[in-house]
C-alpha cells in the first residue's frame, strides 16, 4: 500500500453502501458506476469529486486510474429466489463485473448479492482469473435489525483460496433477533423495492388503530444509512434505493479485514499447491493473530 489509502472503484453503486463503508474503513473511492439517474444524484451529492459514469457495459476500466478493489453488488433480479420461476426480465450483468476484474486485476474483489447457486458461477470465474476466494454470508439483523442475509464473494489475487477462506473464517450467519443495550426486539423482514404493496415478504407496522408501510426514515435506519442521505426524494423512491442497496456497516467491516490485512503486509500468502503443511499451519496462525483485534471490535 505504501502509506496511501487502498483505491476502489464501485460498481452499480445505487447509493453508495459499498462507498460509505469502504470510506469509513479508510480507503478512497477512485469512481462509481451507476444507470440509475436518481441514484447518481444522491452519489453526486455525497461524493460531488469522485469520477462517474452511468453504464457498466461502455467501462473498459482505465478511466479512474490504479485500482487496489473493485467492488459491488450486480443486479440480483436473475439470482434472486423471491422472483418467480419465469425469467427475469432484468439483465444479469456479473459477466461485466468479472470482466473489469480481468481487465484491471485489482488486489481485491468483493461482490454482493442475494444468496443463489450461482454465486458458485461467479465464485469459478473469479478463480480462473487468478483469485483466492472465499463465499460468506451475512446478515444485517444484527447490526440493523433487519433481516438481509446476504451472500458476498471476497478475493484476492494471486492468493491461495485456503489462506483467504482463513481470513474470514470466524464470519458468522444472523440470529432471528436483535440484541440493543435497552433489550432484544425481533428483527425486520428484508427491505424490498416496493413502496404500496401489501405482500407477506414485506415489512408493516400497526399503530393508532391501523395498518401501515414504513416510512422512509423507518427504512434509512433499517437499511444502515445515517439521517436524511436520501433527503428530498419521493418515497417511492426512497423505498426503491434501500431496497437494493448494500448494508454500510457489512462493507465496513469486510473493508476493515482488508486494509487491516494490507497494511500489515500480511499475509505471507501460502501457495496451496508447493507450500508444505507446517508451514501453512504457521501462516494460519500468524493471519489469526492480526485479524484478532478486527472481530473481537465487530
Amino acid at each position: 500500500m505504501n502509506g496511501q489509502p487502498l483505491r476502489y472503484l464501485s460498481l452499480f453503486s445505487g447509493v453508495g453502501g459499498f462507498d460509505l463503508g469502504f470510506d469509513r474503513a479508510g480507503m478512497t473511492c477512485a469512481g462509481q458506476v451507476e444507470f440509475d439517474a436518481a441514484a447518481r444524484s444522491v452519489l453526486e451529492r455525497h461524493w460531488p469529486d469522485v469520477p462517474r459514469l452511468n453504464d457498466v457495459r461502455e467501462v473498459k476500466g482505465d478511466e479512474f486510474g490504479s485500482i487496489d478493489v473493485i467492488c459491488g453488488g450486480d443486479p440480483c433480479p436473475s439470482h434472486s429466489r423471491a422472483r418467480s420461476n419465469g425469467a427475469s426480465n432484468s439483465p444479469d450483468l456479473s459477466g461485466y463485473f468479472l470482466a473489469l476484474a480481468g481487465r484491471c486485476t485489482p488486489k481485491w474483489v468483493v461482490r454482493e448479492n442475494v444468496p443463489s447457486p450461482t454465486v458458485d458461477h461467479f465464485d469459478a470465474a473469479l478463480s480462473a482469473l487468478g483469485y483466492g476466494t472465499v463465499v460468506i454470508r451475512v446478515d444485517a439483523a444484527k447490526i440493523t435489525g433487519q433481516l438481509r442475509q446476504r451472500d458476498f464473494i471476497i478475493g484476492r489475487y494471486q492468493t491461495a483460496r485456503q489462506s483467504v477462506r482463513e481470513f474470514f473464517s470466524d464470519c458468522q450467519d444472523g440470529t432471528g433477533t436483535y440484541t440493543t443495550r435497552v433489550g432484544t426486539r425481533q428483527i425486520i423482514p428484508a427491505l424490498t423495492t416496493h413502496r404500496t404493496r401489501y405482500d407477506s415478504r414485506d415489512c408493516y407496522i400497526y399503530g393508532a388503530g391501523k395498518l401501515r408501510i414504513l416510512d422512509a426514515e423507518e427504512r434509512e435506519a433499517f437499511a444502515g444509512f445515517p439521517t436524511g442521505w436520501t433527503t428530498g426524494f419521493s418515497e417511492a423512491a426512497r423505498a426503491k434505493f434501500y431496497g437494493n442497496s448494500v448494508v454500510p456497516q457489512i462493507a465496513q467491516w469486510i473493508g476493515e479485514i482488508i486494509v487491516k490485512l494490507d497494511a500489515a503486509q500480511a499475509p505471507e500468502f501460502v501457495n496451496a499447491h508447493n507450500t508444505e503443511v507446517g508451514q501453512a499451519v504457521t501462516v494460519r496462525a500468524k493471519n489469526r493473530a492480526i485479524l484478532q483485534g478486527v472481530f473481537t471490535a465487530v
